[in-house]
């Protein structure tokens, strides 16, 4: 997929990185990452991914470069990778929701 997204593709594979469903131990040759480590790792792709289109749109602006196709790819890049991020964002939180509102 897109450099920096690839991890992105499903939460399920966010939320259980290196743990074991049965103890929560995590699994053996497996470096144990919690989801909030993960999740902070994966906006700042975004935020790089978002600061290197800028940057290329810059240089487009200032006659450092006249690669237009570049800089388009650049900016559909950005926004796919921001997209993927809210929509995630938006999935943890109704999520959330859902089990907020769980009755005990």
């Amino acid at each position: 997929m897109i450099g920096g997204i690839n991890n992105l593709s499903g939460v399920g594979g966010i939320a259980g990185a290196g743990v074991s469903p049965a103890k929560g131990a995590p699994l053996q040759g497996t470096s144990a990452t919690s989801f909030a480590d993960t999740l902070k790792k994966q906006i700042e792709e975004v935020a790089k991914i978002q600061e290197d289109a800028s940057h290329a749109v810059e240089n487009l602006v200032v006659g450092k470069t006249d690669d237009v196709s570049g800089v388009m790819t650049a900016v559909e890049k950005s926004d796919l990778a921001f997209k993927t991020l809210m929509a995630i964002r938006t999935k943890c939180m109704d999520a959330y929701d859902e089990i907020k509102n769980m009755q005990v």
